[in-house]
């Protein structure tokens, strides 16, 4: 009998060593698939890991991750807290759960979980850090108290920690526990008069005025200049009603010559929070900022923030600008005033300005390529072609990694219009198949790539099929619907032609509205009478063309003299 307990025991051994073999097998195919982005395999091999072993926490919270990546957050989160639970002293497991439960703003089911990972990891203030927050949450101040007592334990007194716990003691009413947390800030650092400030701040907030302004003239008597302590006087001037001295106060401070730039920036701020509330005091901020800018500067900080007030209070785009012009006096290359100024000159139309801001670009920022993107574009428009296509090819050597592809690809795009119009045909669809790899919806490239080709007679399906996604994209875009019309009518589909070319240039309007429609150039009539050539109406063709000529815009071809003479159609 006990030698055949003994071949038992060694039989069951074999078998879960079998057994152990086989789902190791599985688990690492299925960690395999899970690295190959083979999901749906991963998955079937993790469930069959979890056939042979149920209670494996390593399947299981792969399992939970994979259910998390498809969005089935329930049952990701299920199948992690059992993972959890199998194996309850694994941080990485801990960490997951309790990241899945801070998602949800789930306190109750978090709290535990934390409480369980700071037990492991004892060293990690964060995980601490976390339960002060989660107890507040909850209302259990005296547990987040306790959180702060084992993060003092942990990195010893710290102002910040004192603060909270001057905070939590305030809430349950505990005023002589909250006051000893900040006797106690004061006593371990006796020679920081900012750190004073900072407790006889909260003392003003908490009521103790006598305590507050005592610490006030301690600091004082040391330090007369403080900033901190001029700030703090000021708030107590407002907060107690003395609107002179706050107003005498600050307004010192703002023009004090000595007066550091973050200083007058946030004074700036209280100025602009005092109009917020009482629009009366505009005129007074107006003042303040004149004054300060018509000294010398030498930095920006004052100009920026009279710029964030002109934006605030609704000021022209020309007011803000001029700022802007201000801004890049002092900072030639201060970006924010750079693209400010750039997008307004863009809007304007103003190739002139747009030259001139991104050239200033793209001599302190040669890496941007948005510089070089506008400079080309406003170049080409002053029919520089190759100083146009000189930038735009030094831009896109030098641009940076994180350029966004549409960029890119409209950097491109508009190269592409440049070699065509310097009849370099190849390099332009070259260009153009580079926009499309960067941005497949170009709709612009995709335009005008589909009307050159179609100009050549080349490719007429594939330019028809870009035509037609940007009739799709603007399906009232008469330039998008001139060149679709125009691929039909050069793949000899003249009836599909003429019902594109009509919501363009609609026949039943008489001669006076076509000529005074300023959206209709010279071409597009030219090309609606060669569709209707080709419809056996010419009598209407002759018609469009000798209104195309009355256009008078120098889009038309030279054959249209010749179709008007002949009444016919030239090619």
């Amino acid at each position: 009998m006990k030698q055949f307990s003994i071949i038992l025991v060694l039989l069951l051994s074999t078998l879960g060593l079998r057994a152990q073999a086989t789902f190791d097998y599985f688990y690492l195919e299925a960690e395999k698939s899970r690295l190959q982005e083979d999901y749906s395999s991963a998955m079937d091999l993790y469930r069959h890991c979890l056939d042979i072993n149920p209670q494996a926490p390593e399947a299981l919270y792969n399992m939970g991750l994979l259910y998390l990546y498809l969005r089935s957050d329930s049952i990701g989160t299920a199948y992690i807290r059992q993972a959890c639970e199998r194996d309850a002293n694994n941080p990485y497991y801990l960490e997951t759960l309790a990241a899945l439960y801070l998602s949800k703003r789930d306190a109750e089911l978090a709290i535990p979980v934390l409480e369980k990972m700071a037990s492991l990891q004892s060293r990690r203030s964060d995980i601490l850090s976390q339960l002060v927050s989660l107890y507040s949450t909850v209302g259990d101040t005296d547990k987040a108290i306790g959180a702060l007592n084992r993060i003092e334990l942990l990195e010893g007194p710290s102002p910040q920690v004192s603060i909270e716990k001057f905070q939590l003691y305030k809430e349950k009413e505990q005023l002589d526990s909250a006051f000893m947390q900040l006797q106690a800030l004061c006593d371990d650092a006796p020679h920081d008069m900012n750190l004073r400030i900072v407790v006889g701040s909260q003392y003003m907030q908490a009521g103790d005025t006598l305590r507050a302004l005592k610490i006030y003239d301690e600091v004082r008597c040391l330090e007369p200049t403080n900033t901190n302590l001029q700030l703090a006087t000021m708030d107590y001037y407002r907060d107690c009603g003395k609107d002179d001295l706050y107003n005498q106060m600050r307004d010192s401070l703002l023009y004090h010559p000595d007066s550091p730039s973050q200083l007058r920036v946030l004074l700036l701020k209280s100025y602009i929070a005092d109009v917020q509330r009482d629009s009366t005091y505009a005129p007074q901020l107006c003042a303040a900022f004149d004054t300060l800018l018509a000294r010398p500067q030498q930095d920006t900080e004052v100009l920026i923030m009279k710029a964030a007030y002109q934006v605030f209070s609704k000021q022209s785009r020309e007011a803000i600008c001029q700022t802007m012009r201000q801004v890049l006096e002092v900072d030639p290359g201060n970006e924010t005033a750079l693209r400010e100024l750039l997008q307004y000159y863009a809007e304007q139309n103003d190739d002139k300005g747009v030259e001139d801001i991104s050239r200033r670009g793209l001599n302190y920022h040669p890496e941007e390529i948005a510089y070089a993107y506008y400079l080309g574009m406003a170049l080409a428009e002053q029919k520089k072609l190759t100083d146009a296509a000189e930038v735009l090819q030094q831009g896109l050597r030098v641009r940076t990694e994180d350029v966004h592809p549409h960029l890119v690809s409209n950097v491109f795009g508009v190269l592409g219009d440049i070699y065509y119009q310097q009849e370099k045909e190849q390099e332009a669809f070259a260009a153009y198949d580079s926009a499309l790899v960067y941005k497949d919806d170009n709709i612009m490239c995709l335009n005008n790539y589909a009307y050159y080709l179609s100009l050549k007679g080349e490719q007429l399906d594939r330019a028809e099929e870009m035509s037609y996604r940007t009739i799709r994209q603007e399906p009232d875009n008469i330039t998008y619907l001139d060149t679709y019309a125009w691929i039909l009518f050069m793949k000899k589909d003249y009836a599909h032609a003429r019902s594109y070319m009509d919501k363009v240039v609609n026949p039943e309007r008489s001669d006076e509205e076509l000529l005074a429609d300023e959206t209709l150039m010279g071409n597009l009539i030219e090309h609606a009478g060669d569709i209707y050539a080709h419809c056996d109406e010419p009598e209407t063709a002759l018609r469009l063309w000798k209104l195309a000529k009355q256009k008078s815009d120098n889009t038309c071809t030279p054959q249209l003299r010749k179709k008007i003479k002949r009444k016919k159609y030239i090619k």
